[in-house]
Formats: C-alpha cells, structure tokens, sequence
C-alpha cells in the first residue's frame, strides 16, 4: 500500500496593515500641513505622498494570510510577516513565513456552499483576534464581497 499524500490547494490571501487606512491617510495629512506650514509656496501633494510613502493599500501591507485546503477536509492559513522586529513606513520589505498553520477549520466535504462559507469566515475571523492582539489590520474588502458568490464546494474538490 502506498503513504496517503495530502493534498495542498491555495484558496485566497488577505493582506495585513500595520495601522487603519483612516490612521494612515490621517497621519499623511498631518505630515502634508506639517512640512507645508514652514513653507512659504506649499509642496505639491504628489510630491509629499511620495516622499511619505504612497497609498495605503499596496505599501502599507506588513503581511499576508494564505488560506488553503489542506487534506480532504482543513482549512488552514499560512501566515507571512515582514522580518522588521518594528513595523514602520518602509519600502523595503523583506517577508518571511510566521507559521504554516496559523488556523485549522474542519469542514465537511458534504456542506453547502452556504456552510462552508460559514467556515471561511470563522478561519478569517479566527485570524483577525490573533492579530488584533498585535494591533494589526485585515483588509478584508475583497473577501466580504466574494466570499457568499462562490461556488466552495467545486473550489474544494
């Protein structure tokens, strides 16, 4: 008889924040009138958002979730962080991998769709208290708005 093989199959990331995006686009501004209050012609904004990082959305991310099917019947994460000991507003960003099972979600491979999207949310929401502890921030955007129109169960086969 041959070993059993689990089988590995990548479902969707969620990235993670260091802060809100209200906190960074609030801090941008404030750094905006701080440098422009000193000057006698103001800086262009595009200037001073660059100078302090850019959008929020793609340079702010300190991390990722990766949610996958693993064996015939877990849900489980992967968790990838910067290797900075302190977050701060970076452009360089090395990532490495926190652990390969930062949640475990059983699932039936008989559920409904409507089930199963019960638990993707119970494995992301899981994830969000663990890491709300370090004060980080799930852009779950994209996942709110998909995760009841998809078809889990042929995703899961």
């Amino acid at each position: 008889m041959g070993q059993a093989v689990l089988t590995t199959k990548y479902l969707f990331e969620i990235p993670v924040y260091r802060l809100t995006e209200n906190d960074y686009y609030k801090k941008l501004s404030d750094y905006k009138n701080g440098i422009n209050s000193k000057m006698q012609v103001p800086m262009s904004d595009a200037y001073l958002k660059k100078q302090f990082g850019g959008d929020w959305r793609y340079n702010e991310i300190i991390g990722f979730l990766r949610f996958y099917r693993y064996g015939s019947n877990q849900i489980r994460c992967d968790y990838t962080e910067t290797d900075a000991v302190k977050k701060t507003r970076t452009r360089k960003k090395i990532f490495e991998q926190i652990s390969d099972s930062y949640c475990t979600e059983p699932f039936a491979v008989f559920s409904s769709n409507i089930d199963l999207a019960k638990s993707m949310r119970s494995a992301v929401e899981h994830c969000e208290v663990r890491l709300k502890k370090k004060n980080r921030i799930l852009d779950k955007e994209l996942f709110e708005n998909t995760v009841d129109f998809i078809d889990w169960k042929s995703l899961l086969k």
